[in-house]
């Protein structure tokens, strides 16, 4: 090989490296998988979220909103506390599917909290609800059951959050619009 073709076979390899960086630049990055961040959140109503359990899978989908949930929570039963000032009660239906060989108990299998614009969560509320999703009994293959989950929110988050939805014992955190 003389020193003028390996002059050129060393331009032609660098030329051929910066037409790859070019194209690796000018791809647009890929999106995270939707509901796998708070900036592209699965949708209530339409979109289910898979979760592994030990022995199974999960589907579960959030519902619609319903961002004052004051008088209801306080119609379901007379022992529950009122919102105090500033704050508010909101309540969302969860709707769960299992599959698999074992049974699951849902409201043990799933941790469900409502996280602000600003980042801060909320755990679910400790009132009594008709349809509480805690009354949700064991799903075996196939099943499918619905609840109604409680938070008690500020005021000031009304309307601009997310769900978190997470597995017992399981890894990755999901979320779902709040609307």
């Amino acid at each position: 090989m003389t020193t003028a073709t390996a002059v050129e076979d060393a331009e032609a390899e660098e030329a051929v490296e910066e037409d790859a960086a070019e194209e690796d630049a000018s791809e647009p990055a890929l999106a995270p998988e939707v509901g796998t961040s708070r900036d592209n959140p699965a949708q209530p109503v339409t979109d289910a979220i898979a979760i592994e359990t030990s022995g199974g899978t999960m589907s579960v989908t959030l519902g619609n909103v319903t961002w004052d949930a004051n008088s209801a929570i306080a119609e379901a039963n007379m022992f529950n506390e009122e919102a105090p000032d500033g704050q508010v009660y909101i309540t969302v239906p969860v709707t769960v599917q299992y599959t698999g060989p074992e049974s699951i108990t849902p409201w043990i299998e799933l941790y469900i909290s409502y996280v602000a614009e600003g980042g801060r969560s909320y755990d679910e509320a400790s009132v009594v609800l008709e349809g509480d999703f805690m009354d949700v009994g064991d799903l075996y293959d196939g099943g499918t059951a619905e609840g109604t989950m409680a938070f008690l929110i500020p005021e000031e988050a009304v309307g601009s959050g997310t769900f978190s939805v997470e597995g017992f014992l399981t890894s990755g955190t999901y979320f779902v619009a709040a609307v």
